[in-house]
């Protein structure tokens, strides 16, 4: 069997090339993440990954990478060999729960923009596209507060942390942030895919008091 064939027939009887199934399996590859919300091109993919989904699973499978499709959210994230993704995600583990290469640097901005996440949206402190927009201040003070963690004093440094989490659909900024006081951070909903909801329990206070 030419499985060649057998994907170039299914992809046909969806109306679809193999020129589009490369684009959207090497789109995956290099991004890791299509939201389906965020351009018209992302749109594009999001509902050619609908028709041949089963393919592209498969396909992935080969080299053990996991496919998590959030229907609710239309986003589709790769998930690396024998990583968890929020499917099969325990949380007793947050380093490996984060499911990705992440340095130290990334994991705590991840961490606490989600810890922020889970108090703005239990106030119901949320926008419109269940988003949520911080101050640094906020972000520094949760840093210290809840990780013990001490960013560094490079701001290039913090800008390619932040940039990383912005790729992975976490975050949203603008150059000079770290400049000017009244430029937010903007914390996408798509963090509960990354951070859930047990993971960041040990690092909230009204949690700890309860244990």
């Amino acid at each position: 069997m030419n499985i060649y064939n057998v994907v170039y027939g299914i992809v046909e009887e969806e109306n679809l090339t193999m020129d589009d199934f490369k684009q959207l399996a090497t789109y995956l590859l290099e991004k890791g993440v299509i939201a389906r919300e965020d351009s018209s091109f992302e749109e594009s993919l999001y509902d050619k990954y609908i028709r041949v989904q089963n393919v592209i699973e498969d396909y992935f499978a080969v080299i053990d990478v996991q496919v998590y499709h959030d229907e609710r959210t239309g986003v589709i994230r790769l998930f690396a060999p024998a990583s968890r993704t929020p499917d099969n995600i325990n949380g007793e583990d947050v380093n490996r729960s984060l499911a990705m290469k992440l340095d130290s640097e990334e994991s705590a901005y991840l961490l606490a923009l989600a810890i922020i996440y889970d108090q703005k949206l239990r106030e119901g402190n949320i926008l419109d596209d269940a988003s949520v927009e911080i101050d640094l201040d906020i972000f520094n003070t949760t840093l210290a507060s809840n990780l013990g963690f001490t960013p560094t004093e490079s701001k290039k440094d913090r800008k390619d942390a932040l940039s990383t989490l912005k790729k992975l659909k976490a975050v949203q900024f603008t150059d000079g942030v770290f400049e000017d006081e009244d430029k937010p951070l903007i914390i996408r909903h798509h963090i509960k895919d990354l951070v859930l909801d047990n993971m960041i329990l040990p690092y909230i206070e009204e949690y700890k008091d309860e244990d």
